[in-house]
């Protein structure tokens, strides 16, 4: 298990291993691919638009800077929306006066707007996908007891001394996991995640 409470983005960005660009990919890809899906005009080019994003990151990740709260995220999101309309653009589908593309090109603009209800919606989805990713990648960091210990006191708010019992471990080790397991979940989700 990984003890430092460097970030996942900050590993990356100080030369990150293989290891944690898979993690960044596990969590992004998915994401990224379920907003182009949106775009019924452009699914079928889905897998080249994630693609792109992607390399994107690989390439722009390394010098990026947070500079405020959520600031990963409208970054991803200007990335996302610039790929879209490329995409559109060069879309034999899309013809300037097509209503579809047009209809198409103000959804992307409103999505842009980071004071649109678009761009607000797009930070829940963001976060909510982000976490139940960073949960799969956190939990094979730890032992199954400790992962059960924490599932069942944490999240299903189950008493810690039931816990303990049902396990066949210590109050401590009950308290202890729980600790752990939020400590490393906070440390992946560091600057992908607002608190």
């Amino acid at each position: 298990m990984e003890t430092t409470s460097v970030s996942l983005l900050d590993r990356i960005a100080n030369d990150g291993e293989n290891s944690d660009w898979a993690k960044l990919f596990s969590i992004y890809r998915p994401f990224v691919a379920s907003v182009v899906n949106r775009y019924p005009a452009l699914v079928s080019q889905s897998d080249d638009i994630t693609q792109e994003v992607i390399m994107i990151l690989m390439r722009e990740l390394p010098t990026f800077r947070r500079q405020r709260t959520g600031s990963f995220r409208s970054w991803l999101r200007g990335i996302t929306v610039n790929q879209l309309r490329i995409a559109l653009r060069k879309s034999k589908k899309f013809q300037q006066t097509d209503s579809t593309g047009l209809e198409m090109e103000a959804e992307l603009d409103e999505l842009a707007n980071p004071a649109s209800i678009a761009a607000k919606k797009w930070e829940e989805e963001h976060d909510a996908m982000v976490l139940k990713r960073i949960v799969k990648v956190v939990r094979a960091d730890f032992k199954e007891t400790t992962w059960t210990a924490f599932q069942r006191y944490a999240i299903e708010k189950r008493p810690p001394a039931d816990v303990a019992a049902e396990l066949n471990i210590s109050l401590n080790s009950v308290l202890l996991a729980k600790s752990r397991v939020l400590r490393r979940m906070r440390e992946e989700a560091a600057g992908l995640i607002d608190e």
